[in-house]
């Protein structure tokens, strides 16, 4: 689907990014403004002796894969490991975590391939999901890059860019999560699975596409167990439920982890903040609706927690709390669903009552130099949707 832009200009740039991981570097912000910057030793005073806040800098490492080895490499159960959010893997990148129970002495002594401590703490409390401010880039993109059309087009963003949720939302290269999402809210279980396991049609990896194919011609799910590949551990699970009985649909999904269901939920309530954000730009200014709200700046990102007459608008996540205005029923009743779907009968463990996200985001401290973006981002936005506004055909 082809988002509007906030930027007017018909002239972009012509690039690609993450070519390796050094092309595309995170750095974490913490709430209180400090950068956990790369290849920097980081040091702070203890105040409590339950667990050890440590900075992780990995490169090539998705987030609950360095979140195992390090777990592994100081004997605990990566249960004891808690982060403030997850971090590109194609990436070199900084951030925080915690773990109870472990000596800092132990995490400062590993020595790991492409996993650095840049420093450990005893603290009183652990690391939580969304204990940051937000996330510092610097991203190489490789094309022809003209330095007078990247510097326009920041000065007509004005700071800002539409707060779309990113290609990475909707399951990377077979972008398929929103589909699933929407199957499970129509209660459509069986084409919900169906679809996880033989949807092909974004697939790279000619492995998963064979066994995915397979599986369309065959329909014989114990059979599938054996010949899908060992890397698609997710679909194998789905696959081990079916095997015991074809036709529960609803426990062979419940052999994922919750997370997994709960992100197809998630991923199409993105989908419809997208669709609805990009068909208000392409009407004009955003103007408030019914619902929203306008919300102060914390450390010079939006803090949605704080109302306020002016500042950063808050659109809506939709979900089974929310108070439906007039585009927002008419936005659901497209997809045949009413809000009362999203708690799930069938599957109330992953019923989302729904949620507020600023419709466009700050970019602060934006530098474009030498085919380099640099910018920093509140927690929960994405660099690919600020460089989409600069790139064509980024996403």
């Amino acid at each position: 689907m082809a988002l509007s832009y906030l930027s007017s200009t018909e002239r972009r740039v012509s690039g690609v990014i993450k070519n390796t991981p050094q092309d595309f570097a995170v750095e974490e912000i913490c709430p209180d403004g400090t950068v956990l910057e790369a290849n920097t030793a980081i040091t702070r005073e203890p105040t409590g002796s339950q667990f050890v806040h440590f900075v992780v800098q990995k490169e090539n490492w998705s987030t609950p894969d360095a979140v195992r080895e390090i777990a592994s490499r100081i004997h605990v159960s990566p249960k004891r490991i808690n982060y403030a959010g997850t971090k590109d893997k194609r990436a070199i990148t900084t951030q925080l975590m915690s773990a109870f129970g472990v000596r800092k002495e132990a995490l400062l002594g590993l020595t790991m391939r492409e996993i650095k401590i840049l420093g450990a703490w005893n603290a009183n409390e652990k690391v939580d999901l969304g204990m940051l401010l937000g996330n510092r880039f610097k991203i190489r993109v490789e094309g022809d890059i003209d330095a007078k059309i990247v510097n326009e087009i920041h000065a007509e963003l004005r700071g800002k860019f539409p707060n779309y949720f990113g290609p990475q939302r909707f399951g990377g290269s077979r972008a398929n999560t929103h589909i699933i999402g929407e199957k499970l809210l129509q209660s459509d279980l069986r084409g919900a699975v169906e679809y996880f396991l033989m949807d092909y049609s974004s697939e790279i990896n000619p492995y998963a596409i064979e066994a995915r194919k397979k599986l369309v011609e065959e329909r014989d799910y114990r059979k599938a167990v054996d010949y899908f590949p060992k890397h698609l551990k997710f679909e194998r699970l789905v696959l081990l439920g079916l095997a015991q009985n074809p036709n529960d649909h609803a426990n062979a999904l419940r052999k994922l982890p919750r997370q997994i269901m709960l992100l197809f939920v998630h991923a199409f309530q993105s989908h419809l903040f997208n669709i609805s954000l990009s068909e208000r730009l392409a009407k004009g200014p955003l103007e408030k609706e019914e619902g929203e709200y306008f919300c102060e700046q914390k450390n010079g990102f939006p803090n949605l927690e704080e109302k306020a007459e002016t500042g950063w608008l808050a659109g809506r996540i939709i979900g089974y709390e929310t108070e439906l205005n007039e585009r927002e029923a008419e936005i659901l009743e497209r997809f045949n669903l009413r809000k009362q779907d999203f708690k799930m009968k069938t599957m109330p463990e992953i019923n989302s009552k729904g949620t507020f996200r600023t419709l466009l985001c700050p970019m602060r401290d934006f530098v474009y130099k030498d085919k380099t973006f640099a910018f920093s981002l509140p927690s929960g936005a994405y660099a690919t949707s600020a460089l989409r506004e600069f790139i064509k055909d980024l996403w």
